[in-house]
């Protein structure tokens, strides 16, 4: 029998396996990342107790400030309305509305058009985490009014008013 010859295989059977490794490793480092990601957000946006908290600030918008509110955002040039300090122009019990928000664990009160295409495109002086809250929202081009929080342990939660 005649040897053959078999220089290099050893080598290509080296480079094909180690580059068939490193592919698989960075597909599932890649994969791990998404999921990682996506496991945080959930953690963060629209948790159960913040759309609970939510649901409460928009019962108690309903009732007290809602028209006055309406008004507000048909200004020129508003797009949202902060109302955190629970602000006399708007509400006819601010006790109440302070103590609500102090008992919810909230940071920031945002009360907005359900189109926040125009909220996202201009310069609103909001901090970075809330804008890239208001990117991760889905919200429908129609009429209407959204409460965006955010609470003291950084987490965030958006309901549209539902009137």
């Amino acid at each position: 029998m005649k040897k053959m010859n078999n220089r290099g295989f050893m080598l290509s059977e080296t480079l094909i396996v180690a580059t068939f490794l490193v592919t698989t490793l960075l597909f599932l480092y890649i994969q791990f990342n998404k999921v990682t990601k996506t496991y945080d957000t959930s953690f963060k946006y629209n948790t159960v107790n913040g759309l609970y908290s939510t649901n409460n600030i928009i019962d108690y918008i309903k009732t007290d400030g809602l028209e006055n509110l309406k008004i507000e955002l048909l200004k020129e040039g508003i797009e949202f309305v902060d109302i955190t300090s629970c602000h006399t122009d708007y509400f006819k019990e601010k006790d109440y509305c302070s103590v609500l928000i102090e008992s919810l664990n909230i940071k920031t009160v945002i009360f907005t058009n359900e189109n926040l295409t125009t909220l996202k495109s201009i310069n609103t002086g909001l901090k970075q985490t809330i804008i890239d809250f208001i990117d991760y929202i889905k919200f429908e081009e129609t009429d209407g009014y959204r409460v965006i929080v955010e609470f003291n342990d950084d987490t965030f939660a958006s309901l549209k008013v539902k009137e």
